[in-house]
Protein backbone atom coordinates (compact mmCIF):
# COMPACT_ATOMS: atom_id res chain seq x y z
CA UNK A 1 0.00 0.00 0.00
CA UNK A 2 1.41 3.63 -0.99
CA UNK A 3 0.17 6.25 1.83
CA UNK A 4 1.10 9.86 2.62
CA UNK A 5 1.32 11.02 6.20
CA UNK A 6 0.66 14.92 6.68
CA UNK A 7 1.71 16.78 9.49
CA UNK A 8 2.22 20.67 9.50
CA UNK A 9 5.80 20.27 11.25
CA UNK A 10 8.03 17.35 12.85
CA UNK A 11 8.87 19.19 16.20
CA UNK A 12 8.39 18.03 19.59
CA UNK A 13 5.23 17.68 20.23
CA UNK A 14 2.69 14.83 20.97
CA UNK A 15 1.01 14.16 17.76
CA UNK A 16 4.51 14.79 16.29
CA UNK A 17 6.14 12.14 18.59
CA UNK A 18 2.77 10.05 17.62
CA UNK A 19 3.37 10.39 13.70
CA UNK A 20 7.23 10.03 13.78
CA UNK A 21 6.15 6.27 15.51
CA UNK A 22 3.50 5.44 13.45
CA UNK A 23 4.62 6.32 10.18
CA UNK A 24 7.89 4.64 10.81
CA UNK A 25 6.08 1.20 12.07
CA UNK A 26 4.29 1.28 8.38
CA UNK A 27 7.48 2.12 6.72
CA UNK A 28 8.08 -1.35 7.76
CA UNK A 29 5.16 -2.99 5.69
CA UNK A 30 4.25 -0.36 3.09
CA UNK A 31 5.69 2.24 0.73
CA UNK A 32 5.32 5.62 3.50
CA UNK A 33 5.74 8.92 2.50
CA UNK A 34 5.52 12.22 4.61
CA UNK A 35 4.67 15.57 3.82
CA UNK A 36 5.06 18.14 5.84
CA UNK A 37 4.95 22.55 6.02
CA UNK A 38 8.49 23.51 6.62
CA UNK A 39 12.23 21.96 6.43
CA UNK A 40 13.15 21.99 9.91
CA UNK A 41 14.69 18.51 10.65
CA UNK A 42 12.67 16.18 12.72
CA UNK A 43 12.71 16.67 16.43
CA UNK A 44 12.06 12.63 16.72
CA UNK A 45 13.55 9.72 15.12
CA UNK A 46 11.91 8.55 11.60
CA UNK A 47 12.66 5.43 10.16
CA UNK A 48 14.95 5.97 7.03
CA UNK A 49 12.60 3.97 4.58
CA UNK A 50 10.08 7.36 5.52
CA UNK A 51 10.53 9.36 2.11
CA UNK A 52 9.95 12.84 4.02
CA UNK A 53 8.81 15.76 1.72
CA UNK A 54 9.14 19.34 2.68
CA UNK A 55 6.51 21.22 0.97
CA UNK A 56 8.51 24.50 2.62
CA UNK A 57 5.67 27.14 3.42
CA UNK A 58 6.94 27.54 6.77
CA UNK A 59 4.36 27.51 9.82
CA UNK A 60 5.23 31.27 11.24
CA UNK A 61 2.94 33.96 12.06
CA UNK A 62 3.87 36.88 9.65
CA UNK A 63 0.12 38.56 9.08
CA UNK A 64 -2.75 37.87 7.82
CA UNK A 65 -2.19 38.40 4.23
CA UNK A 66 1.01 36.62 3.67
CA UNK A 67 -0.58 33.59 5.97
CA UNK A 68 -3.60 33.73 3.66
CA UNK A 69 -0.78 33.64 0.41
CA UNK A 70 0.51 30.34 2.29
CA UNK A 71 -2.24 28.61 2.75
CA UNK A 72 -3.49 28.75 -0.61
CA UNK A 73 0.26 27.89 -1.45
CA UNK A 74 0.15 24.73 0.95
CA UNK A 75 -3.53 23.41 -0.59
CA UNK A 76 -1.63 23.73 -3.90
CA UNK A 77 1.30 22.16 -3.15
CA UNK A 78 -0.84 19.72 -1.01
CA UNK A 79 -3.02 19.26 -3.83
CA UNK A 80 -0.29 18.57 -6.79
CA UNK A 81 1.23 15.74 -4.67
CA UNK A 82 -1.64 13.71 -3.74
CA UNK A 83 -2.61 13.98 -7.43
CA UNK A 84 0.59 12.82 -9.12
CA UNK A 85 1.93 10.52 -6.92
CA UNK A 86 -0.95 8.14 -6.55
CA UNK A 87 -1.54 7.25 -3.05
CA UNK A 88 -3.95 4.65 -2.28
CA UNK A 89 -4.25 6.48 1.36
CA UNK A 90 -3.93 9.90 2.70
CA UNK A 91 -3.87 10.87 6.71
CA UNK A 92 -3.79 13.70 7.85
CA UNK A 93 -2.96 14.90 11.66
CA UNK A 94 -3.92 17.71 13.64
CA UNK A 95 -6.81 20.34 12.92
CA UNK A 96 -5.80 22.65 10.50
CA UNK A 97 -3.99 20.57 8.28
CA UNK A 98 -6.58 18.40 8.52
CA UNK A 99 -9.03 21.27 7.03
CA UNK A 100 -6.49 21.81 4.29
CA UNK A 101 -6.07 18.15 3.45
CA UNK A 102 -9.47 18.00 3.21
CA UNK A 103 -9.42 21.16 1.26
CA UNK A 104 -6.24 19.83 -1.18
CA UNK A 105 -8.33 16.21 -1.98
CA UNK A 106 -11.72 18.10 -3.26
CA UNK A 107 -12.42 16.09 -6.35
CA UNK A 108 -9.58 13.57 -6.06
CA UNK A 109 -10.59 10.06 -5.66
CA UNK A 110 -7.58 9.17 -3.30
CA UNK A 111 -9.49 8.52 0.44
CA UNK A 112 -8.48 11.00 2.78
CA UNK A 113 -8.33 9.51 6.61
CA UNK A 114 -8.04 12.87 8.90
CA UNK A 115 -6.59 12.38 12.66
CA UNK A 116 -7.77 14.70 15.80
CA UNK A 117 -5.47 14.66 18.67
CA UNK A 118 -6.94 17.60 20.61
CA UNK A 119 -10.20 17.58 22.52
CA UNK A 120 -12.94 19.32 21.38
CA UNK A 121 -13.74 21.01 24.24
CA UNK A 122 -10.54 22.97 23.38
CA UNK A 123 -12.04 24.50 19.90
CA UNK A 124 -13.24 28.08 19.20
CA UNK A 125 -16.13 28.78 17.97
CA UNK A 126 -14.62 29.84 14.69
CA UNK A 127 -13.34 25.80 15.01
CA UNK A 128 -16.25 24.41 15.94
CA UNK A 129 -18.19 25.74 12.86
CA UNK A 130 -15.31 25.04 10.49
CA UNK A 131 -15.00 21.37 11.18
CA UNK A 132 -18.41 21.07 11.35
CA UNK A 133 -18.74 22.10 7.75
CA UNK A 134 -15.72 20.47 6.38
CA UNK A 135 -14.78 17.24 8.33
CA UNK A 136 -17.64 15.43 6.76
CA UNK A 137 -15.83 15.62 3.45
CA UNK A 138 -13.30 13.36 4.95
CA UNK A 139 -13.21 9.50 4.47
CA UNK A 140 -12.33 8.79 7.73
CA UNK A 141 -11.83 10.05 11.10
CA UNK A 142 -9.67 8.88 14.00
CA UNK A 143 -9.90 10.20 17.55
CA UNK A 144 -8.59 9.49 20.82
CA UNK A 145 -11.10 9.30 23.79
CA UNK A 146 -14.92 8.17 23.79
CA UNK A 147 -15.59 11.62 24.33
CA UNK A 148 -14.44 12.87 21.22
CA UNK A 149 -16.04 9.63 19.54
CA UNK A 150 -19.29 11.43 20.54
CA UNK A 151 -18.57 14.75 19.75
CA UNK A 152 -17.99 13.90 15.93
CA UNK A 153 -21.53 12.02 15.35
CA UNK A 154 -21.29 14.55 12.11
CA UNK A 155 -18.40 12.07 10.41
CA UNK A 156 -19.72 9.13 9.86
CA UNK A 157 -17.02 6.79 9.33
CA UNK A 158 -15.19 7.58 12.85
CA UNK A 159 -13.40 5.23 15.45
CA UNK A 160 -11.09 5.42 18.21
CA UNK A 161 -7.43 4.62 18.05
CA UNK A 162 -5.10 4.91 20.72
CA UNK A 163 -1.78 6.81 20.68
CA UNK A 164 1.27 3.95 20.44
CA UNK A 165 3.91 3.53 22.15
CA UNK A 166 7.27 2.25 20.82
CA UNK A 167 9.47 1.80 23.83
CA UNK A 168 11.22 -0.78 25.90
CA UNK A 169 11.43 -0.55 29.28
CA UNK A 170 14.07 -3.34 29.75
CA UNK A 171 16.60 -1.30 28.41
CA UNK A 172 16.51 0.68 31.46
CA UNK A 173 15.65 -1.95 33.88
CA UNK A 174 19.01 -2.04 35.77
CA UNK A 175 18.26 1.84 36.58
CA UNK A 176 17.34 2.27 40.41
CA UNK A 177 14.06 4.07 40.82
CA UNK A 178 15.12 7.49 42.72
CA UNK A 179 12.54 9.61 44.75
CA UNK A 180 12.37 11.76 42.00
CA UNK A 181 8.92 13.53 40.69
CA UNK A 182 8.64 14.63 36.91
CA UNK A 183 6.20 16.91 34.64
CA UNK A 184 6.74 16.26 31.23
CA UNK A 185 4.93 18.52 28.56
CA UNK A 186 5.40 21.89 26.44
CA UNK A 187 6.19 24.69 29.72
CA UNK A 188 2.70 27.18 27.98
CA UNK A 189 -0.09 27.77 29.84
CA UNK A 190 -2.64 25.12 29.11
CA UNK A 191 -0.24 22.66 30.18
CA UNK A 192 -0.77 23.98 33.64
CA UNK A 193 2.74 23.35 35.30
CA UNK A 194 2.07 26.39 37.37
CA UNK A 195 -0.84 24.33 39.27
CA UNK A 196 1.97 21.48 39.38
CA UNK A 197 4.32 24.10 40.75
CA UNK A 198 1.78 25.73 43.18
CA UNK A 199 0.72 21.63 44.51
CA UNK A 200 4.35 21.01 45.55
CA UNK A 201 4.88 23.87 47.46
CA UNK A 202 1.92 21.91 49.91
CA UNK A 203 3.72 19.16 49.72
CA UNK A 204 6.78 17.90 52.11
CA UNK A 205 9.11 17.23 49.54
CA UNK A 206 11.85 15.87 51.98
CA UNK A 207 14.25 13.60 50.39
CA UNK A 208 12.29 13.71 46.90
CA UNK A 209 13.83 15.45 44.08
CA UNK A 210 11.92 17.64 41.28
CA UNK A 211 12.43 17.34 37.75
CA UNK A 212 10.50 19.66 35.06
CA UNK A 213 10.97 18.23 30.80
CA UNK A 214 9.99 20.95 28.33
CA UNK A 215 10.39 23.87 26.64
CA UNK A 216 8.05 27.01 25.99
CA UNK A 217 6.47 30.80 26.32
CA UNK A 218 5.99 30.15 30.02
CA UNK A 219 9.70 28.83 31.09
CA UNK A 220 11.26 31.74 32.92
CA UNK A 221 7.75 32.67 34.64
CA UNK A 222 7.82 29.11 36.14
CA UNK A 223 11.40 29.54 36.57
CA UNK A 224 10.56 32.75 38.75
CA UNK A 225 7.49 30.70 40.15
CA UNK A 226 9.13 28.27 41.51
CA UNK A 227 12.48 30.57 43.04
CA UNK A 228 9.72 32.33 44.77
CA UNK A 229 7.99 29.20 46.16
CA UNK A 230 12.05 28.23 47.24
CA UNK A 231 11.02 24.91 45.54
CA UNK A 232 14.28 23.41 44.21
CA UNK A 233 13.30 22.26 40.98
CA UNK A 234 15.24 21.44 37.93
CA UNK A 235 14.12 22.81 34.43
CA UNK A 236 15.79 20.51 32.14
CA UNK A 237 14.08 21.89 28.80
CA UNK A 238 13.26 19.45 26.02
CA UNK A 239 15.13 16.06 26.30
CA UNK A 240 15.40 13.58 24.02
CA UNK A 241 16.13 10.46 26.12
CA UNK A 242 12.99 10.72 27.90
CA UNK A 243 12.94 6.98 28.64
CA UNK A 244 15.95 7.88 31.23
CA UNK A 245 14.09 9.99 32.83
CA UNK A 246 10.76 7.44 33.07
CA UNK A 247 12.77 4.78 34.37
CA UNK A 248 14.58 7.32 37.41
CA UNK A 249 10.96 8.22 38.45
CA UNK A 250 8.72 7.19 40.94
CA UNK A 251 6.15 9.75 40.12
CA UNK A 252 4.77 11.55 36.74
CA UNK A 253 2.35 14.70 37.66
CA UNK A 254 -0.12 15.91 34.12
CA UNK A 255 -1.38 19.21 35.38
CA UNK A 256 -2.60 20.17 32.10
CA UNK A 257 -6.27 22.76 32.18
CA UNK A 258 -7.69 20.32 28.96
CA UNK A 259 -6.07 17.14 27.43
CA UNK A 260 -7.06 14.93 24.93
CA UNK A 261 -4.86 11.42 25.37
CA UNK A 262 -1.47 12.68 26.92
CA UNK A 263 1.56 10.32 25.77
CA UNK A 264 2.96 10.60 29.10
CA UNK A 265 0.67 9.45 30.79
CA UNK A 266 0.87 6.04 28.73
CA UNK A 267 4.56 5.72 27.91
CA UNK A 268 5.20 5.95 31.69
CA UNK A 269 2.77 2.74 32.45
CA UNK A 270 6.07 0.83 31.45
CA UNK A 271 8.47 2.47 33.48
CA UNK A 272 6.36 1.62 36.84
CA UNK A 273 5.77 5.48 37.27
CA UNK A 274 2.99 5.95 39.64
CA UNK A 275 0.53 8.76 37.41
CA UNK A 276 -1.00 11.92 38.87
CA UNK A 277 -3.39 13.87 36.82
CA UNK A 278 -5.62 16.50 36.57
CA UNK A 279 -8.91 15.69 35.81
CA UNK A 280 -8.93 16.14 32.02
CA UNK A 281 -10.89 14.06 29.63
CA UNK A 282 -7.30 12.38 28.43
CA UNK A 283 -6.97 11.61 32.12
CA UNK A 284 -10.15 9.86 32.82
CA UNK A 285 -10.09 8.07 29.73
CA UNK A 286 -6.58 6.68 31.09
CA UNK A 287 -6.78 6.80 34.98
CA UNK A 288 -9.12 5.08 37.76
CA UNK A 289 -8.40 7.06 40.52
CA UNK A 290 -6.76 4.94 43.16
CA UNK A 291 -6.23 1.88 41.40
CA UNK A 292 -3.97 2.79 38.91
CA UNK A 293 -3.20 6.06 39.51
CA UNK A 294 -4.35 9.58 41.25
CA UNK A 295 -6.71 12.16 39.54
CA UNK A 296 -7.43 15.24 41.36
CA UNK A 297 -10.71 16.45 42.05
CA UNK A 298 -10.48 19.51 40.25
CA UNK A 299 -7.92 21.79 39.26
CA UNK A 300 -6.86 23.38 42.14
CA UNK A 301 -2.95 23.26 43.20
CA UNK A 302 -4.59 22.02 46.88
CA UNK A 303 -6.29 19.04 45.82
CA UNK A 304 -3.19 18.28 43.04
CA UNK A 305 -1.27 18.51 46.43
CA UNK A 306 -3.59 15.76 48.02
CA UNK A 307 -3.02 13.30 44.92
CA UNK A 308 0.73 13.70 45.26
CA UNK A 309 1.08 12.86 48.51
CA UNK A 310 -1.22 9.50 48.14
CA UNK A 311 0.97 8.85 45.10
CA UNK A 312 4.26 9.25 47.27
CA UNK A 313 2.80 7.08 49.79
CA UNK A 314 1.14 3.96 47.45
CA UNK A 315 2.96 0.97 47.39
CA UNK A 316 3.85 -1.38 44.03
CA UNK A 317 0.10 -1.99 43.42
CA UNK A 318 -0.75 1.07 42.00
CA UNK A 319 1.69 0.21 38.93
CA UNK A 320 0.91 -2.84 38.47
CA UNK A 321 -2.61 -1.87 38.00
CA UNK A 322 -1.80 0.10 35.55
CA UNK A 323 0.44 -2.33 33.85
CA UNK A 324 -2.72 -4.41 33.02
CA UNK A 325 -3.37 -2.09 30.39
CA UNK A 326 0.11 -1.66 28.29
CA UNK A 327 -0.52 -3.98 25.87
CA UNK A 328 -3.45 -1.84 24.41
CA UNK A 329 -0.93 0.62 23.27
CA UNK A 330 1.95 -1.67 21.65
CA UNK A 331 2.71 -0.04 18.18
CA UNK A 332 1.80 -3.67 17.31
CA UNK A 333 -1.72 -3.42 18.35
CA UNK A 334 -2.04 0.01 17.01
CA UNK A 335 -0.52 -0.69 13.64
CA UNK A 336 -3.33 -3.27 13.62
CA UNK A 337 -6.50 -1.04 14.44
CA UNK A 338 -5.31 1.41 11.83
CA UNK A 339 -4.53 -0.57 8.76
CA UNK A 340 -8.37 -2.43 10.02
CA UNK A 341 -9.95 1.25 9.58
CA UNK A 342 -7.94 1.93 6.52
CA UNK A 343 -9.17 -1.22 5.10
CA UNK A 344 -12.79 -0.55 5.87
CA UNK A 345 -12.01 3.13 4.66
CA UNK A 346 -10.86 1.89 0.89
CA UNK A 347 -13.83 -0.75 0.62
CA UNK A 348 -16.51 2.22 1.68
CA UNK A 349 -15.17 3.86 -1.19
CA UNK A 350 -14.91 0.83 -3.55
CA UNK A 351 -11.34 0.65 -3.79
CA UNK A 352 -10.00 -2.67 -2.66
CA UNK A 353 -6.24 -3.06 -1.64
CA UNK A 354 -4.31 -7.04 -2.02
Amino acid sequence: MKILFVISTLRNGGAEKVMAVLSSYFANFHDVSLAKFESTEPFYEISEKVKIINLDYGVDNKGFFVNLKKRFGKIFALRNLIKNSKFDCVISFMDSTNLLSIIAKFGLKTPLIISEHSNHTLLSKKWQILKRLFYPFANGLTVLTNDDLKHYLYVKNRTKIYNPVFADAQNFSQIQKENLIIFVGRLIKIKGCDIFLNALNLVDLNGWKVEILGDGDEMQNLQNLAKNLNLNAEFKGSVKNIDEYYSRAKIIVSSSLNECLPNVLVESIRFDCVRVATPTVGAKELIKDGFDGFISDDFRAENLAKKIKFAMQSNNEITQNANLRKDEFKIEKIYGKWLEFINSTLEKNNICFM
